[in-house]
């Protein structure tokens, strides 16, 4: 996988979503902001429909899980959310609103981020380092049982938890970076959790005796 693919795939920082949430203040387009930021359109996209969070209706200052039916059109394609939208604040009469801050974005980013090193004793630096060698895994083809046989010596990561870590872009390791055992690029739109993505992976395990 080519280095400008991995840098385009991956979570994005504190800056970066400050930058989002400007840019949709001023109703620019995702492509313009990921052309700024270096991100895929995609990538920014993704972000905000994942971080977006209620400012009207049920279940206000919680995730977006789903936009009910008769909500705004701006909800359903880009930009997602309320941002730099004119009636934003006075003039709007939809019972259903949402809008994208960058720091609620943030806390709940950390908060993954917290809840997926749990338990592991390592330090912010340390972590990043077998984080940079497990992309680099990555980018060579590795699988994620591939990567905890080799890395045994070094550090102890269960393939499932690498594919977490995967799944969630944790540290940049964004599910686009994922190849299947085989090095055949995974499917568009497979959920890492599938029943194929499941069989992969105890086939891995098993070739390399690693432990789920």
């Amino acid at each position: 996988m080519s280095e400008r693919r991995q840098r385009l795939y991956r979570r994005l920082d504190r800056a970066e979503r400050a930058a989002v949430e400007r840019g949709l203040d001023k109703n620019r387009s995702a492509r313009a902001m990921a052309r700024d930021l270096g991100l895929s359109q995609s990538s920014v996209a993704d972000e905000v429909r994942r971080n977006r969070t209620v400012s009207r209706g049920s279940g206000k200052g919680g995730r977006v899980g789903s936009v009910p039916e008769g909500a705004c059109a701006r909800l359903r394609g880009w930009p997602h959310v309320c941002n730099g939208c004119s009636k934003r604040r006075y003039r709007c009469s939809m019972p259903f609103r949402c809008e994208y801050s960058a720091a609620r974005a943030q806390l709940v980013a950390d908060g993954e981020l917290s809840a997926a090193r749990r338990g592991v004793d390592r330090t912010e630096e340390e972590f990043e380092a077998i984080a940079a060698k497990i992309r680099a895994d990555l980018a060579r083809g590795l699988s994620p049982a591939q990567i905890a046989d080799a890395r045994s010596s070094e550090f102890r990561a269960a393939p499932s938890t690498i594919y977490r870590w995967i799944e969630r872009g944790y540290a940049g390791m964004w599910k686009h970076s994922l190849t299947a055992p085989s090095t055949a690029p995974l499917p568009a739109g497979l959920r890492l959790r599938s029943a194929w993505c499941r069989r992969s992976l105890r086939r891995s395990c098993s070739r390399s005796g690693a432990r789920l």
